[in-house]
């Protein structure tokens, strides 16, 4: 299936006001600053928005401010994922409905099932049974540090056959990985889902990234895919290297806290988490 982007994709933080809600206002700002900054696409409700501690009511007001502060202007990814395949279904329907009227590229993010961790055969029939319902382009989020189990890459290859998988994130951190499937999934774009490997995984065949560091500035994130999309290597080599500390230090501690301390100390949100995630100071 056609690529919902190519490049560089913010990974969005959902900012909250000082009593723990989410601040409409400001997240309005953010979306308008990433399209001023020319992001290829957003992901909203990811890891780094936090979707996990959001009500449904919440998600669904998320998914609304997106859809009419963006306006077509760049694709939209909304994050669906969870371990209760009905209640993703749910979801992944208001989303179908809220942007049926909507122009531009709109898909959805589907991590695997956490702390249920399924067989492979249950992932990819989870995978199915989602996508196969919801008829939206998927990018199937692969992150095991956080759901406690690795699509492995035969299950991948499976999976990316779906009439609707439209990309793989993968974010298990293992470079082998990510190349075996690029390589086993050839007609499907496999995203960097990790800053510190963005370079590398370009090199085995990624399409791009969805990035937390560009939460804070597109344009070396996206200078970095481009110098190396262009064939300058050894400028794009350069470039990343003085970039792997910021991004080091992004993932610290667990993302989203250190990217929301920076956008913090720029002014751009109020440094406030839900729990169990609490503020650097």
């Amino acid at each position: 299936m056609e690529p919902i982007f190519t490049g560089v994709a913010t990974a969005l933080v959902t900012p909250f006001n000082a009593k723990q809600q989410i601040d409409f206002p400001t997240l309005r700002r953010l979306l308008k600053r990433q399209i001023k900054m020319k992001a290829d696409a957003l992901v909203i409700l990811g890891t780094t928005g936090e979707i996990s501690t959001l009500s449904t009511e919440e998600r669904h007001a998320v998914i609304d401010c997106a859809i009419t502060t963006v306006n077509g202007q760049i694709p939209l990814i909304f994050g669906i994922g969870g371990n209760n395949p009905s209640e993703i279904i749910a979801l992944g329907k208001y989303v179908v409905q809220a942007t049926k009227n909507m122009a531009g590229k709109i898909g959805i993010m589907v991590t695997a099932p956490y702390y249920n961790k399924g067989t492979q055969e249950g992932i990819y029939s989870y995978y199915a049974t989602i996508t196969n319902t919801i008829k939206l382009p998927t990018i199937v989020y692969n992150i095991p540090s956080r759901t406690g189990v690795n699509i492995t890459t035969e299950t991948l290859a499976c999976i990316a056959n779906l009439p609707f998988v439209a990309g793989i994130k993968e974010a298990s951190g293992n470079l082998q990985q990510i190349t075996q499937v690029v390589r086993l999934c050839p007609n499907t774009a496999v995203y960097s889902g990790d800053d510190t490997l963005a370079l590398p995984s370009y090199a085995v065949g990624c399409r791009g990234i969805i990035s937390v560091a560009s939460n804070l500035d597109v344009a070396p994130v996206k200078q970095i895919w481009q110098q190396y999309y262009d064939g300058q290597i050894q400028l794009a080599l350069t470039n990343f290297q003085k970039a792997l500390p910021f991004y080091h230090s992004l993932f610290r501690v667990v993302n989203p806290i250190p990217i929301k301390y920076e956008l913090a100390k720029c002014g751009l949100i109020k440094n406030v988490l839900r729990l169990p995630l609490t503020p650097i100071q």
